[in-house]
């Protein structure tokens, strides 16, 4: 199986790319599924029909589904969405905030990655074609899950331990709502699946990445940007995909459009190098339909199977030096200005602008000490080093 997982800024034409992509790999004959994560669906306005929470087949080999985020939540947390719910009206809480206040903000849209999950389970589908949401919620989406096993990994053991010894003399002295096991168990599994989830999208043999772009400044500055963070949280882009190009005969308000669209064209190859730069040029009415999109996917990949790998590059690695060893991380675009590191034990906390991602460091590096990071082209290395106290002491 494979995903193929569209991301970019909004307003790019995301959908009508992931869209064409679809149809393409059906016409190829491959079983495909078109999906929206993103909560402002999109998707059956581009296909021209209307599409439900679960999917419908739209074409021979095409299916098309836009994930209704409350169910997912409701699905997958209700449980859990409910013990908060009876902690909040035992505080004296309003009804109608309740509902609000017991749903962490982002979760319905996290819960609809599980989607993926379950059409990769299932293995009727050759191809996942997934619309995400724009670039920013994306990434969010992408670290939550992580995240939140850290903290479940980390509190459940506790909360356990501790239900065991309060909830037989709980009732004699409060009424406040004590969690069931099966709360705690609906937690666990909830967060088990979305960590399957992010596993089926880091895993480099079945999942590619791909970021669609207009050639405007802000729109490349944001695609250099998701490049990085995708890179750091080990997602893998196989290809950079220039939309909405102008022809050359354009002429009025348009031509100085089109000359801002060759200056940061020629730039864009040496930009994003070694990436693929596929091109899709500016319809003269709005894609929209499955003939346009057909048109749209033909001039796209031309002779090419959407469904290959288009690049595969480094992923991240451990390399044994003199001294220890060095964690190289792929991180394009970014400087050792934006860097900020940070180890507890066998946890490497690594900070590039506004995103963090928290390495489980292998055995190998969890009893070194992290002493120095350099760069080198575009990989991050980061220096494992023995302790001097215990130097000599610790043998291999």
């Amino acid at each position: 199986m494979r995903i193929l997982f569209y991301t970019g800024k909004g307003g790019v034409g995301k959908t009508s790319v992931a869209s064409a992509t679809a149809l393409q790999c059906a016409r190829l004959g491959y079983k495909t599924i078109v999906l929206s994560t993103d909560a402002a669906h999109s998707l059956g306005d581009s296909l021209g029909v209307e599409l439900l929470a679960e999917p419908i087949q739209v074409l021979p080999n095409l299916w098309a589904q836009e994930i209704n985020a409350l169910h997912e939540l409701e699905a997958n947390w209700g449980d859990v969405q409910r013990y908060v719910s009876d902690l909040l009206a035992w505080q004296g809480v309003e009804s109608i905030a309740q509902g609000e206040l017991s749903i962490v903000p982002g979760t319905e849209e996290l819960f609809s990655l599980l989607q993926i999950k379950r059409h990769h389970d299932e293995g009727f589908f050759d191809i996942i074609v997934v619309d995400a949401a724009p670039t920013g919620e994306t990434l969010r989406l992408l670290s939550l899950p992580e995240v939140t096993r850290w903290w479940i990994g980390r509190i459940m053991p506790f909360a356990r331990g501790a239900l065991k010894v309060l909830r037989p003399v709980a009732k004699r002295f409060t009424d406040m709502p004590i969690a069931a096991d099966e709360v705690l168990n609906s937690a666990e599994q909830a967060v088990d699946a979305l960590t399957e989830v992010r596993g089926l999208l880091t895993n480099q043999e079945i999942c590619s990445a791909r970021i669609v772009i207009n050639l405007e400044r802000m729109v490349i500055r944001e695609a250099q940007r998701s490049l990085t963070y995708l890179s750091l949280f080990g997602y893998a882009v196989d290809a950079v995909i220039v939309n909405r190009i102008l022809p050359a005969d354009v002429d009025g308000h348009f031509a100085q459009w089109r000359t801002m669209q060759q200056e940061y064209g020629q730039q864009i190859h040496q930009t994003f190098a070694p990436l693929p730069i596929l091109r899709v040029p500016h319809f003269p009415r709005e894609v929209v339909g499955t003939s346009l999109l057909e048109r749209m996917g033909q001039l796209l990949f031309e002779s090419r199977d959407p469904s290959e790998f288009f690049y595969r590059g480094p992923m991240q690695r451990v390399e044994r030096t003199e001294e220890g060893f060095d964690l190289i991380v792929p991180l394009p675009f970014a400087s050792e200005d934006d860097i900020h590191l940070a180890q507890k034990a066998d946890e490497l906390m690594v900070s590039v602008g506004w995103h963090r991602h928290r390495i489980v460091l292998p055995q190998s590096l969890a009893r070194l000490r992290a002493d120095d990071a350099y760069f080198d082209s575009d990989e991050l290395h980061i220096v494992f080093t023995q302790p001097a106290d215990t130097k000599g002491t610790n043998k291999r």
